[in-house]
């Protein structure tokens, strides 16, 4: 019987499918576009002639007619969407709502111009006021109809309240704009609360009115700065900048942890509102530290935008930029409302940020490190640059004003980072800090030896990192600061202050003496054969060289000193040091020793104004015997004439040209002779070729000079007598005889 009654109920009518469109023929608009332009179109139109009826209606209706239609006007518009929402005309609803919140703005304002004393107009506060209320009654209306256009024109009539209320009073203005910023928020929750059947547009405008929430209360903030005294400003902007800092980092950090993104975008706009608040006070407080917060903060913003628009980024960079700019913002703040010394702030937030990261999350806590070990490391460069100022302090110049006490004692206190370093760093780094805190102090001590005692800190400093360090770069490193702080060193120790002038000779003579010590241990070792003792080697000799051109130089023309054959001498030992050590370039080290000792014999020869020729060629010949006596010992296949013949020709030949003669002076005569005749018998019992023959040739020349000497005295018979047995003798034995000279010139041809 069911089935009967069911069957019989009758059907309902079904309308017959829209016909299809005729073949080849396409719609270029869709309906819903249509739809859409008709409705924004009929929209702005009507928001339009609200505005200018509330603008112009009162000349013909007065005050209260146009309050009277506009309240009726708008008590319409918001009751249609009730009866649109049911009847599913969604879209004319949505565009009705929006007009409505509109609407009531305008009579708002027109109920309040109403009641206001005959001659008085609206003002910037009671717009603001107005404005808020409404908005606040637009946020109940929205909840209550469950449509989601009077959101969205939350944000022109909330943007055109805070504008009117900026031009308030200081105080009154903050707090119109922040009550505006509160609604703001508030509306962004019930957004999300209540939900429409928009929820794309739902979400989308909590988010926007959350934002705008944000960045007009911290606005109210920045307008409230601005009344504040000048005195007052340089806080308010070290606090905004230190804001700004946190919210950078807690921006960097929701992006690095996964956060949702309306609280990413609510962070964006808070940072991006209180960075302009920072910037706008630092401008105005006209104080020259907010400029490293306020640059920080820019660098950091670019930072934090290159890392999210790159997909390969380095994804931590942004926390520890991050991080470092809270750093240097509460260095900022501390130093301008305590008035503490610049770099004291900064180093004591530094240590604050390593003692407070513990506490933090994973994260955050190694950008905490990283911010504060760029901050730390930025004072010790800055404490590092004022320190060079040791050195026209040694020389007699003032201290720079900016180099206080302060500087030595921030970089001793540098030495507690050593724990943040590397270990294979640790130890350069104290050297380094060391150097800095000895430069330092010793430009602000008035001792007289105080910078010279620096500076032979530092260059201790320097030779250390230079020998010690693990790295072949940091060794190098402290190689070219070990030779120009031991020349300053040793300047600085000869400056006479009564003079103004610096004693050159002693000074330059140490400095060859310690750069030859220093030539002599890039020799030894291990890594002897590295580009490090290569790059020493080369700092060495180019010191050396300078300096005893330096020394030579006026010796020339003003007079040989003591220092100049003294500092040739010291190089001479260095290089004797060093060839002791072996290794490739042992020949040139131990003949460039011999030849700086032969030219620190002939300069001591010239200052004492000696005139006897054996003192200027006596000491060089022996250093040359000795040298060649070396390569003979290194090599057995050296020729002697290479290895000898010099020493030889210099110990003899001059002495031998001044004794020939009738001037020549007995003793020479008898000395050179003496000396060739041993020359000759070690040739003959060595079999060395150029002893034999050059010392021959002296005697031979020799005992011609004597025979010249006495050859007026002989009687004529004599040579004659001589000649004829000599003439007989070598008749009678002439075959034997060329039989010997065979023999000898055999042997001397197999002589080295």
């Amino acid at each position: 019987m069911d089935q009967h009654v069911a069957q019989s109920e009758p059907v309902p009518h079904q309308a017959p499918p829209p016909p299809a469109d005729p073949p080849g023929r396409r719609a270029e608009v869709t309906a819903k576009s249509v739809q859409v332009v008709l409705l924004s179109l009929g929209g702005l139109l009507l928001a339009a002639g609200i505005i200018v009826f509330t603008a112009v209606a009162w000349r013909r209706l007065g005050d209260g007619g146009r309050l009277t239609i506009l309240a009726g006007a708008t008590g319409l518009l918001l009751a249609v969407p009730f009866a649109l929402t049911r009847f599913r005309l969604w879209a004319t609803a949505e565009t009705l709502a929006a007009t409505a919140t509109l609407a009531l703005w305008c009579t708002a304002l027109a109920g309040y111009y109403l009641y206001l004393p005959s001659g008085t107009g609206l003002t910037a506060l009671p717009v603001a006021r107005w404005t808020a209320a409404v908005l606040a009654a637009a946020v109940l209306y929205r909840a209550a109809a469950r449509v989601t256009a009077p959101a969205w024109a939350l944000l022109p009539l909330a943007a055109t309240g805070a504008a009117f209320a900026a031009f308030g009073d200081a105080l009154e203005a903050a707090l119109h704009m922040g009550a505006i910023g509160l609604v703001l928020a508030g509306a962004a929750w019930t957004v999300t609360a209540a939900p429409t059947r928009h929820a794309g547009s739902d979400r989308w405008s909590a988010r926007i009115l959350l934002a705008a929430g944000t960045v007009t209360v911290l606005l109210a903030g920045l307008r409230a700065a601005y009344g504040l005294e000048a005195a007052l400003l340089p806080v308010a902007a070290a606090i905004a900048c230190l804001l700004a800092a946190v919210c950078m980092l807690a921006t960097a950090h929701a992006r690095f942890a996964g956060a949702s993104l309306p609280a990413v975008g609510t962070l964006v706009a808070a940072t991006g509102a209180l960075t302009v608040t920072g910037w706008v006070l630092a401008l105005r407080s006209e104080e020259p530290l907010l400029a490293v917060p306020a640059f920080g903060l820019g660098a950091v913003a670019i930072v934090v935008v290159s890392s999210w628009v790159d997909p390969n980024g380095y994804e931590r960079l942004p926390l520890s930029a991050g991080a470092a700019a809270v750093v240097a913002s509460t260095a900022t703040l501390s130093a301008v409302t305590t008035g503490v010394f610049e770099l004291t702030a900064f180093f004591a937030a530094a240590l604050l940020a390593l003692a407070c990261s513990p506490i933090f999350p994973a994260a955050l806590a190694g950008a905490l490190r990283n911010g504060a070990m760029v901050i730390g490391a930025a004072v010790l460069v800055w404490c590092a640059l004022l320190s060079t100022a040791v050195l026209p302090v040694a020389f007699g110049a003032e201290p720079v004003p900016l180099l206080r006490w302060e500087i030595p004692a921030l970089a001793a206190a540098g030495a507690v980072g050593a724990a943040l370093v590397r270990t294979g760093w640790r130890r350069d780094y104290l050297a380094a800090v060391a150097a800095v805190a000895a430069l330092s102090a010793g430009a602000l001590s008035e001792a007289r030896w105080a910078p010279a005692a620096s500076l032979a800190a530092a260059t201790g400093a320097a030779v250390l990192v230079a020998l010690a360090s693990p790295g072949a770069a940091r060794r190098a490193a402290g190689w070219t600061a070990a030779f120009p702080a031991l020349t300053a060193t040793a300047l600085a120790a000869w400056y006479r202050p009564e003079a103004n002038a610096v004693d050159t000779g002693p000074a330059l003579a140490a400095t060859v003496g310690a750069a030859s010590v220093l030539l002599a241990a890039a020799h030894f070792g291990r890594g002897r054969d590295g580009l490090d003792r290569m790059w020493a080697r080369a700092w060495a000799h180019l010191t050396i060289a300078v300096c005893l051109v330096w020394l030579t130089g006026p010796a020339l023309f003003e007079g040989m000193t003591l220092y100049a054959p003294l500092g040739f001498t010291l190089y001479a030992a260095g290089l004797a040091a060093a060839a002791l050590a072996g290794g490739d370039g042992r020949l040139g080290r131990v003949l460039g020793s011999g030849a700086a000792v032969i030219a620190a014999q002939l300069m001591f020869a010239a200052y004492s104004g000696t005139t006897v020729i054996e003192w200027y060629t006596a000491p060089p010949a022996a250093v040359l015997v000795g040298l060649g006596l070396w390569l003979l010992r290194r090599d057995a296949g050296t020729s002697s004439w290479l290895a000898l013949g010099p020493a030889l020709a210099v110990g003899l030949g001059p002495s031998l040209v001044t004794a020939l003669g009738p001037d020549g002076e007995p003793w020479r005569r008898a000395a050179v002779g003496a000396v060739a005749l041993a020359v000759l018998l070690v040739g003959a019992n060595r079999r060395w070729q150029a002893p034999l023959i050059i010392a021959a040739v002296v005697l031979a020349a020799l005992a011609v000079n004597e025979i010249a000497l006495v050859w007026s005295v002989v009687p004529k018979w004599v040579p004659l007598t001589i000649g004829g047995a000599v003439l007989i003798a070598a008749g009678a034995t002439l075959e034997q005889r060329r039989r010997d000279l065979a023999r000898i010139g055999r042997s001397l041809k197999a002589m080295r």
